[in-house]
């Protein structure tokens, strides 16, 4: 019955997954205004949550059912589809991504003017491709460890037991080293947007959108690393727990953790969809198949930079940020 309830959550999860983040990535190819740099990142974002979702299902779900096959065929199949090594190349992705849009919203709220750090097209192509190949590569040693033992798909590393805490300091690094860094970034946005606006100045109304479209992308996207922090940060100090002490983890602690995961590329589009009216109207143009009227919220509003002295009120692109 236990495991009946579990399989229903994850696969509530695993559709949700799937169906949100789709239609994020259905929005930004459908609407051209849509197609900026911070945009096509998200759209790297949610790709990789779709595709954790799907290499993390048949770890998580099948496995609870099926008998892994033994053999040269079973051990590819270990290796390429039921470890969920792809998943992890997903999950380092979603990192690389996050620290990107981090990077992105310091130099766009503290060096407006500064062209050296502005985001173009070219400069996306390069993070994303970047960003994957790092991934891949360093990932790649667990397709080594990967066997069949017993009927399950796991990690095993005879011999080399030292291997795996490697790897989990490796990985603590990736996940935590990133995190770090974005909360010392979202900090500073955080202090100018909100306490340091305007300087005690008297400021437009123009002036003042622009604020609050930064103030409504920044905590969009500061709750987005927010939520990737909690739910993979506590999975990896289960890793470390495991594989530095002789602490016994309860099972039921083991599948908390990994439906935190799971829920974490779930959650994001609902976070979009919370953040941004602009959003759910693009989400009803997508379903209802009609044409979206996007609600003058002031986003994409053009701003001459000349009538805004203060840093903070630079011009902000014609184009939506979603």
């Amino acid at each position: 019955m236990g495991s009946v309830a579990v399989t229903t959550l994850l696969s509530m999860l695993v559709l949700m997954d799937i169906v949100g983040n789709s239609l994020v990535c259905a929005i930004i190819r459908k609407y051209r205004n849509m197609r900026i740099p911070i945009n096509f990142l998200i759209f790297n974002l949610a790709t990789a949550d779709i595709l954790f979702a799907l290499f993390i299902t048949p770890k998580l779900i099948v496995s609870l059912y099926v008998k892994h096959p033994d053999g040269p065929a079973g051990t590819v199949l270990c290796k390429l589809l039921t470890g969920g090594i792809f998943a992890w190349v997903s999950a380092v992705s979603s990192v690389c991504t996050l620290l990107a849009i981090a990077i992105e919203r310091y130099y766009t709220v503290i060096y407006p003017h500064g062209d050296r750090w502005k985001l173009t097209k070219r400069k996306v192509k390069i993070i994303i491709t970047a960003s994957w190949l790092f991934s891949l590569v360093f990932i790649s040693p667990m397709f080594l460890g990967m066997k069949v033992t017993n009927g399950i798909c796991v990690d095993t590393w005879t011999g080399l037991e030292w291997i795996p805490k490697v790897m989990t300091s490796a990985v603590n690094v990736v996940v935590f080293g990133p995190l770090l860094v974005m909360v010392a970034l979202y900090s500073r946005v955080v202090h100018t947007l909100w306490f340091k606006s305007n300087d005690g100045n008297q400021i437009s109304n123009q002036q003042k959108g622009v604020i609050r479209v930064r103030k409504r992308v920044t905590l969009m996207l500061a709750i987005v690393s927010g939520i990737f922090a909690i739910c993979w940060g506590t999975i990896q100090v289960l890793y470390s727990f495991l594989h530095y002490t002789s602490y016994e983890i309860s099972p039921v602690v083991v599948a908390i953790s990994n439906t935190m995961v799971l829920f974490n590329s779930a959650v994001n589009p609902f976070v979009y969809a919370l953040s941004s009216q602009n959003f759910r109207e693009k989400v009803k143009g997508i379903i209802c198949t009609c044409k979206t009227v996007v609600h003058p919220t002031g986003e994409g509003q053009s701003i001459d930079p000349n009538t805004t002295p203060q840093s903070v009120f630079s011009t902000i692109n014609v184009d939506t940020v979603l």
